[in-house]
């Protein structure tokens, strides 16, 4: 474990607001990255957010619609359930289970990552939308068995963190209990994994062009624009790479974006700069720890709501509609 991120050194009124879970047990270890000054992915991420302005049009407005279609489903918001896994077993006493019903009651899509065979089954079980992220394993039998096993146990797409391929030290991620030594995967191996199967395929990780053509050509059906919660030092912010992706690759693959989106506005931001969809995983770490499901199913309607009251405030009746114009860049 890294030094800065040891429970004895975490200041949890700052960072965490000292939350406890159900049972009344302090969590004493923090998912958000601490700060790193300019090089923090993060504070990055956060500027670049803050740096948009929405541009309001009331004329001619109405209630929007928040409903996304997805690969022959309809869900209720595009704001998804991002990867909580490293922690989520320690956040609540039931662990992920909670995470996928509190999903499952808003009826959006959740992302799950570091899982076995067994919990994914949980996690279906439920009733959720489940989309394990495999983790890019050196051994490709391993990962194709992986994406065999979700496909067959009803997991609704299966991802992967192209990311997570390279150490910080630049080395390779040493094996562990839970997977295998990972590594770079190429486009070929991407094209694989996509054609071993017939569930949807979410590359994670995204942050150029380039990727996103490649995932293009892989036959990936949608791409995950993410510094995975500010690991990568000094990442461009996936919202600042988001409008040149989309042109890159117009409507062929579905983008979604990820790391910092902590309201609603946040997520209209990103919808209307080109995303199909948006994840949040840290904004709902407290409700979780306090109240389970049902906070994870709170936090998810309050934050639609937000999506809905700009939408209807920019006479963006649905999703179809976004306009890039609505949102405009600070230029002072």
């Amino acid at each position: 474990m890294n030094l800065e991120m040891d429970p004895k050194n975490v200041d949890e009124e700052k960072y965490f607001g000292g939350a406890e879970r159900a049972d009344g047990l302090k969590f004493g270890y923090t998912p958000y990255s601490l700060p790193s000054e300019k090089d923090d992915s993060n504070k990055i991420t956060r500027e670049c957010y803050d740096s948009y302005m929405i541009e309001y049009r009331y004329l001619d407005s109405k209630v929007a619609d928040t409903k996304m279609e997805l690969w022959g489903e309809t869900f209720d918001t595009p704001i998804m359930v991002g990867g909580l896994s490293a922690v989520a077993p320690l956040l609540h006493p039931n662990g992920m289970v909670e995470l996928a019903k509190g999903a499952a009651a808003m009826n959006t899509p959740s992302l799950y990552g570091y899982i076995s065979n067994k919990e994914v089954e949980e996690l279906v079980a439920t009733g959720a939308k489940v989309i394990r992220i495999v983790k890019p394993q050196q051994d490709n039998d391993v990962v194709l068995a992986e994406i065999k096993h979700d496909e067959e146990c009803g997991a609704f797409a299966f991802a992967m963190d192209i990311d997570h391929g390279i150490a910080p030290d630049g080395t390779l991620y040493h094996p562990t209990p839970d997977y295998g030594l990972l590594c770079p995967k190429t486009a070929e191996e991407m094209k694989m994994f996509c054609e071993s199967t017939t569930l949807p395929c979410i590359v994670k990780g995204v942050l150029s062009v380039q990727d996103a053509k490649k995932c293009v050509e892989a036959g990936a059906a949608a791409i995950l624009l993410s510094h995975h919660k500010g690991e990568i030092p000094c990442a461009v912010p996936p919202l600042y790479v988001l409008p040149e992706i989309r042109e890159a690759v117009g409507n062929k693959i579905k983008i979604w974006v990820d790391c910092g989106i902590t309201s609603g506005i946040d997520a209209y931001k990103a919808l209307a700069l080109g995303a199909d969809g948006v994840c949040v995983a840290r904004n709902l770490v407290k409700p979780y720890i306090k109240e389970g499901a049902e906070g994870v199913h709170r936090r998810l309607q309050e934050l639609t709501a937000e999506l809905r009251c700009i939408m209807s405030r920019t006479c963006t009746p649905d999703l179809a509609s976004m306009d890039p114009t609505t949102v405009r860049k600070k230029n002072w």
